[in-house]
């Protein structure tokens, strides 16, 4: 991984780049990040706010967890790309979509969460960690 690390979304009207290495990287199968990605679960990078620029100015869209907080996704108006995750309970961190990044090949899951949720025929990496909900 090359830091800092840059992506965008398919059109180019959103840019970012982080100067920090991720807190993490993970795969979600909530229900919310199954239906935001259109697939079986969303896979994260977890970054630091504060590390992270932005061009560009991406929609968002408030929904409720599980547990009630907030969680606000951001996308391209344009073209519909997925961007950005942060929750309230947690908000000095963000989750960037790993399909996002200039450079896809340095990713590389950490653990899985909300493997409660998870689509039964979905396959789960043996490697890394499962939490049945956010560890």
């Amino acid at each position: 991984m090359t830091i800092p690390f840059t992506g965008g979304c398919v059109c180019g009207a959103i840019r970012y780049e982080c100067k920090q290495e991720p807190v993490a990287m993970l795969n979600c199968h909530c229900q919310d990040c199954q239906r935001s990605s259109g697939a079986p679960f969303a896979s994260g990078i977890v970054v630091a706010v504060s590390a992270t620029e932005i061009t560009g100015t991406p929609k968002a869209h408030v929904a409720r967890g599980s547990t009630g907080g907030a969680t606000t996704r951001r996308f391209c108006a344009d073209c519909g790309t997925p961007l950005f995750t942060r929750g309230e309970a947690v908000p000095e961190f963000m989750s960037i979509r790993f399909s996002t990044l200039d450079d896809q090949s340095w990713f590389e899951p950490m653990l899985d969460i909300w493997t409660s949720r998870s689509q039964p025929w979905a396959c789960l990496s043996k490697e890394i960690p499962h939490f049945p909900e956010s560890p």
